[in-house]
């Protein structure tokens, strides 16, 4: 369906479209799909995101590491952190903290392809994007990364053989809900 979805979305337009899929949200699984006509799902937050950037750094790294055991133990190549990439992921995670909301697309209308552009990043075949949000973990990385492998969309953008680029940008609140999201590239 995904697929499909994609294919039928390319065949109506001469730029490659993003891959999205369902997202993770509390209550440990609870799932909804955003899409480009779908607004942002609200959350209740009266503040700034909390935690040190070294936290939230250390979360996206460990959670990048694990995503790449996944893919090593089923014979697929591992995918190189980009920088470039960190930043699109930070600022949307960044953004979904600060504004209390959940979805692929940002407050200003942007997707995934979007940021990327804002970013000089317009060069690429293939674009995906993974979101989760979760609250209470004493590790959030190793939830997230769980969770993305038991859902058969986020498992198919995390283990497409396609991609060879990565990283992942967190943002925590106040009342602890870590935000990812996660963008894969494959350039042309």
């Amino acid at each position: 369906m995904l697929a499909a979805a994609h294919a039928d979305a390319q065949s109506r337009s001469s730029k490659p479209q993003p891959i999205l899929v369902d997202v993770i949200g509390p209550g440990g699984g609870s799932s909804m799909r955003a899409s480009r006509e779908t607004p942002a799902v609200k959350h209740t937050r009266t503040s700034a995101p909390r935690g040190s950037a070294g936290n939230a750094f250390s979360v996206e790294r460990t959670a990048f590491q694990l995503m790449n055991v996944e893919r090593a133990t089923r014979g697929l190549p591992t995918l190189k952190w980009s920088d470039r990439i960190a930043k699109v992921a930070r600022e949307h995670s960044h953004s979904m903290a600060m504004n209390s909301f959940f979805s692929h697309r940002g407050l200003d209308g942007s997707m995934v392809d979007d940021r990327a552009d804002k970013y000089g990043i317009s060069d690429w075949r293939a674009i995906g994007e993974n979101i989760a949000y979760l609250r209470g973990y004493t590790a959030p990385e190793t939830f997230a990364v769980e969770k993305w492998m038991q859902s058969p969309s986020h498992r198919q953008n995390l283990l497409g053989s396609q991609w060879t680029e990565s990283a992942i940008g967190v943002a925590v609140t106040d009342d602890g809900t870590y935000y990812f999201t996660q963008v894969f590239l494959v350039e042309r």
